[in-house]
């Protein structure tokens, strides 16, 4: 069998694949690889060993894969630790600082900007976020107190005021309405011309008699009749 010739196909497809021909040594080693394929003894021996083969890098692979995964979760469990104590630390400088200050005025950013100074960026965003917020909450609680003690004073103020507005309004038509009549029976009076008297008013105006004529006697006697 090692004496057996090598198969044309199997030398063509070798000298294509290499574009050129087979030396001495390549034809041999092709030779016996050729016999090994062709062996009855073992079939399955190249099988196996692919299958032997595969085994061996499915498992290196997977405990390469193991290993980098427990590394990553080491470093993810150090940094999520060590994140853990720098945010502990700065709620603990924040909350140090808060406690520290008297007014709302003391949180504004340039107020707080020197104790600030070792701080992270994120901190003293977060910083300035509570000081915002605390002084919303003072004005709303301000503006809750107002609207709950002087609310209803303010509303009967607004009240009376616009009363007192709506009747400076109406008291200028008011006058004007009531002088209305009056204007108009006076131009009337003015515009018409007098009327002519009526002959019973004439008869009651006739002159009286003067006071130095002497009055008729309407009881004088009448004269004697004559003796002829």
């Amino acid at each position: 069998m090692a004496d057996a010739p090598l198969n044309p196909a199997l030398r063509q497809v070798a000298e294509q694949y290499l574009g050129r021909s087979l030396q001495p040594q390549e034809t041999q080693t092709l030779a016996l690889f050729q016999q090994k394929a062709q062996s009855p003894s073992s079939p399955t021996a190249p099988i196996q060993q692919a299958r032997q083969q595969t085994q061996h890098a499915i498992s290196h692979g997977h405990h390469h894969a193991n290993a980098n995964m427990r590394d990553l979760l080491s470093s993810i469990q150090a940094s999520s630790s060590q994140a853990l104590q720098v945010q502990e630390a700065e709620e603990q400088a924040i909350l140090k600082l808060l406690e520290g200050t008297q007014s709302l005025a003391e949180l504004r950013p340039s107020s707080l900007q020197p104790a600030m100074g070792n701080l992270q960026p994120g901190s003293q965003l977060a910083l300035s976020q509570i000081a915002e917020h605390l002084s919303n909450l003072a004005r709303q609680e301000v503006e809750q107190c107002f609207q709950q003690y002087f609310g209803p004073l303010s509303a009967q103020l607004q009240e009376v005021v616009m009363k007192l507005q709506a009747m400076d309004a109406a008291q200028p038509a008011i006058t004007q309405n009531a002088a209305a009549p009056a204007m108009d029976a006076q131009m009337m009076a003015t515009a018409s011309p007098p009327a002519a008297p009526s002959p019973q008013n004439m008869a009651d105006v006739s002159p009286a008699p003067a006071a130095n004529e002497p009055a008729a006697d309407v009881h004088t006697p009448p004269a004697p009749p004559s003796m002829q």
